[in-house]
C-alpha cells in the first residue's frame, strides 16, 4: 500500500501517487510517502523521488539490525518499534517491528511490513496540529519520538512492576508459585529481545545525528542535529535501562532458585529430624525383636511398660536437645528485619528489608505489606 501526503500551509492533504512528480515541484511544504508491504513497484517510485538505488532496494528487504546511512542528499535509518500485545488488559508477548525512514530535501519516506501504531499516531497528531511536521526532519523526529514513547512505559513501569511483584511473592509466600518462574522467563525473553535492538538502535541514531551535521555543513539538508540528538539521548537511556532490567531479572531468578532450594532443604531437615528421633526407638525394637531363647526381662510383668517408657524418654530427650540447639520451635515468632518508609501524607509502610524497591513507586504497589497508621 502506498500513501502520499503533502504537508504544508497548516494542512495535510493526500496526493495521488500518479501526480508525485508534479507534487514535488509545488512550492511550500514537503511530501510524506508512506509505504506498507514490499511491492516491487515501490522501488521505481522511490528512484523517481531521488532515493539512492541501493537504499530503494534495501528498504523493501527486512533488516534484523538497526543502522544509519548517508547518501548524497538524503539520510537512511532503520529502527525497530515494539509491538505490545495486550492480554487481559496487561502487556503480553512483546515483538519488534522494523521501520525504515529516508529523509531527503523536501520529502520523507517511511516503510514498514505492516500497519504500525506509531505511523497511525503520527498521522493523527499531524491532522490535529500540522506544525508537528513542518519539515522532513521534524516529521522524522515526531516518528522517532512516538517510537521511544512506546518503549518507555514498558521498561519504566511494566517490567519493574512485574519484578517487584515477583520479589514480593518470593518473600511473602512460604512456597513459591511455579507461575513465578514462568513469569520471570517470559520477561527475560522479552527484555533480551529489546537488548538486541536497543543498543544498536541508540548507536544508529547517534550516527544519524553526526551524518545530519555533515550534510548540513555541505548545504544539502537543513541542520537536524538538535532533533536527532534528543532522540539519541532517549534511546541511550532505553539501552541502559534494558541492560539494568536484565540484571534485575537474573537476580530475581536467582532469588527464586534460592527460595526453592531453601524450601527443599527445610523438608530434608524435617525428614532428617524425624529419622533421628525414630532411630533409637528402632534400635530398641530391634533388640527385643531378636529370637533369643534366654532374655530374662521378657518374663517380667514390668518389661513391656518399661520399654514403652524408655521409648517415650528417648523421644522427649531428642526433642529437648533439638529445641536447645534451635533446630525446632521458636520459628513462629522469628523477628523480621524491616525498614520504615514514609509514604504520602503521614502514612508509614513497613516492608521487608530485602527484595523491595520503592523509588518512584506508589503506596498501592506495596500492598503485600501492611500500612501502619
Amino acid at each position: 500500500m502506498l500513501t502520499v501526503r503533502r504537508i504544508g500551509n497548516d494542512r495535510v492533504d493526500v496526493v495521488p501517487a500518479a501526480t508525485l512528480d508534479a507534487a514535488r515541484t509545488e512550492a511550500g511544504g514537503f511530501l510524506w510517502v508512506d509505504l506498507v508491504g514490499s511491492d516491487p513497484s515501490h522501488t521505481e517510485l522511490l528512484c523517481r523521488l531521488g532515493v539512492n538505488d541501493w537504499v530503494a532496494e534495501d528498504i523493501l528487504q527486512p533488516s534484523t539490525h538497526p543502522k544509519a546511512e548517508s547518501h548524497d542528499d538524503h539520510l537512511f535509518v532503520v529502527v525497530h518499534a515494539i509491538d505490545l500485545q495486550l492480554v487481559d488488559g496487561q502487556f503480553g508477548q512483546l515483538d519488534t517491528c522494523e521501520l525504515d525512514i529516508v529523509i531527503g530535501p523536501g520529502w520523507l519516506v517511511t516503510h514498514a511490513a505492516g500497519e504500525l501504531e506509531i505511523i497511525a499516531g503520527t498521522r493523527q497528531a499531524l491532522e490535529r496540529d500540522p506544525h508537528l511536521g513542518t519539515t522532513p526532519g521534524m516529521l522524522a523526529h515526531t516518528l522517532l519520538d512516538q517510537l521511544v514513547d512506546v518503549y518507555e512505559p514498558y521498561i519504566d513501569d511494566f517490567v519493574p512492576r512485574a519484578i517487584d511483584e515477583v520479589e514480593a511473592s518470593l518473600f511473602t509466600e512460604r512456597q513459591p508459585d511455579p507461575a513465578v518462574r514462568i513469569e520471570i522467563y517470559l520477561r527475560r525473553r522479552d527484555v533480551q529481545r529489546l537488548v538486541r535492538v536497543a543498543g544498536p538502535q541508540a548507536h544508529a541514531v547517534q550516527r544519524l545525528t553526526a551524518m545530519a551535521g555533515e550534510l548540513a555543513a555541505a548545504g544539502r539538508l537543513p541542520d537536524y542535529r538538535a532533533l536527532f540528538a534528543d532522540i539519541a539521548d532517549r534511546l541511550a537511556y532505553v539501552a541502559n535501562q534494558t541492560r539494568s532490567l536484565t540484571d534485575q531479572l537474573d537476580t530475581a531468578f536467582d532469588h527464586y532458585e534460592a527460595v526453592v532450594a531453601h524450601n527443599q532443604n527445610e523438608i530434608a531437615k524435617v525428614l532428617t529430624m524425624v529419622a533421628a528421633v525414630l532411630l533409637p526407638i528402632t534400635v530398641v525394637a530391634g533388640i527385643y525383636g531378636m529370637n533369643f531363647v534366654y532374655m530374662p526381662e521378657l518374663d517380667e510383668r514390668w518389661a513391656y511398660p518399661a520399654v514403652m517408657v524408655l521409648n517415650v524418654v528417648i523421644v522427649v530427650v531428642n526433642l529437648i536437645l533439638f529445641r536447645l540447639k534451635g533446630w525446632i520451635g521458636g520459628r513462629g515468632r522469628t523477628a523480621r528485619v524491616a525498614r520504615t518508609l514514609q509514604v504520602g501524607a503521614g502514612r508509614v509502610v513497613r516492608a521487608p528489608a530485602m527484595g523491595v524497591r520503592v523509588a518512584g513507586r506508589s503506596a498501592a504497589r506495596l500492598a503485600p505489606w501492611r500500612l501502619l497508621r
